[in-house]
């Protein structure tokens, strides 16, 4: 119902915004009738968020102020606004107290999760999806407290130190030898943490992926913000990072990335194959400079066989090692090689390895998918995002 009605106010608003009036904000905590227009879902690696009434994941936007959009037109095409036909509704598993409702410039009435609107993403098409979710570094999926549910730590690759923590954008994690762990104290403030900033954590528990929620937590800073500890020590980012894949930090003394399992990440040089977080794939194989591999539905395991060759080869370079080469994050008994043009090509779980021409950074994986017979490779081998 919900969905056919924001199709409705996203073509409305080019038209109508001229005769809006001023927007209204009426609490809806006390109503107990109607159809259920939030409801909360659990979410793989995001944890409970907010969806609507037929369980499609709702959003809120950076740019937004309490009580106000400012997504009209295109954006709202993209973004619908989550709207309901008026206030005779109930809510499932949110906090009523948290969830009103304010008229907008086209005169529908949009859904406030603590205060912030609601939106879908168009480009979810079932139940659960969260395609939207931490897309232009301002879109987030809504936790049931409201709050954004931006993930405080994710894996990621540095040529050289092999598999280490990352926040939500890719941005290698660092630990100070100068802070303590026992007890996790934070010694960074200041112009040091002007240079290095805290990685800071929204609501009650930080959000990871693909990392052991047991090696997490939090303290409180002098300003009352909470920041990020693994393994009780606290984490921040370094100004000079800029991209994912870079560690510049680790020229400065008494300051380390920080390895996934909380230690100081090593140099490795042999490292050739380790995991990572890609996108909303969850934990992938990707090569030593973290690129994501792939397997080839052509292909076969048993005995592993590749395939693909000549222009597929082109398109989709085999994946090479060298002798002695090692394995971070992903179980070494899964792991072998084939002979391939005098070379060895790497396998996991039987299955031939590649890497995408059309990836350019580490973190893509525009494979996916592609021609119905590629696939991003998760650690296991199978095959992610099926």
């Amino acid at each position: 119902m919900i969905r056919r009605s924001v199709a409705v106010v996203a073509l409305g608003l080019i038209s109508l915004t001229a005769c809006a009036g001023t927007p209204e904000s009426k609490p809806v905590a006390q109503q107990q009738d109607g159809v259920v227009a939030l409801k909360a879902t659990e979410i793989a690696d995001l944890g409970p968020v907010v969806t609507d009434d037929q369980g499609f994941t709702l959003y809120r936007f950076d740019g937004d102020r309490p009580g106000e959009s400012t997504c009209d037109g295109e954006c709202a095409a993209t973004w619908p606004p989550a709207t309901v036909p008026g206030e005779d509704f109930t809510v499932s598993g949110v906090d009523r107290s948290l969830v009103s409702t304010f008229v907008r410039k086209d005169g529908s009435r949009q859904l406030l999760v603590d205060g912030m609107p609601q939106y879908r993403f168009a480009k979810d098409t079932g139940p659960g999806e969260t395609k939207g979710q931490g897309l232009q570094g301002k879109w987030f999926a809504t936790g049931t407290d409201g709050t954004r549910t931006q993930l405080a730590a994710r894996t990621g690759v540095v040529a050289g130190l092999g598999a280490v923590l990352t926040n939500n954008a890719g941005l290698t994690l660092y630990r100070f030898d100068g802070d303590t762990a026992q007890p996790p104290v934070s010694t960074c403030d200041g112009k040091c943490a002007e240079s290095w900033p805290p990685v800071l954590v929204e609501g009650e528990t930080p959000r990871v992926k693909g990392v052991d929620s047991k090696l997490l937590g939090t303290i409180t800073r002098k300003d009352g913000k909470k920041q990020l500890t693994v393994a009780n020590w606290p984490q921040y980012t370094f100004k000079n990072d800029t991209k994912p894949g870079e560690a510049k930090g680790v020229a400065v003394e008494k300051w380390f990335a920080t390895a996934t399992d909380g230690k100081k990440a090593q140099q490795n040089k042999a490292i050739a194959l380790t995991s990572a977080t890609v996108g909303n794939l969850g934990v992938v194989a990707t090569d030593k400079d973290g690129m994501t591999l792939y397997r080839f539905d052509d292909d076969s395991a048993e005995p592993p066989t590749s395939n693909c060759s000549g222009k597929c080869a082109e398109q989709w370079p085999p994946a090479f090692v060298d002798e002695g080469f090692q394995v971070q994050g992903v179980d070494a008994s899964l792991v072998g090689t084939i002979e391939r043009d005098g070379k060895k090509q790497l396998t996991i779980a039987g299955w031939p390895q590649y890497l995408f021409a059309g990836d350019e950074v580490c973190g893509d994986a525009n494979g996916q998918g592609v021609g119905g017979k590629w696939w991003a490779t998760k650690a296991d081998g199978s095959r992610a995002g099926r």
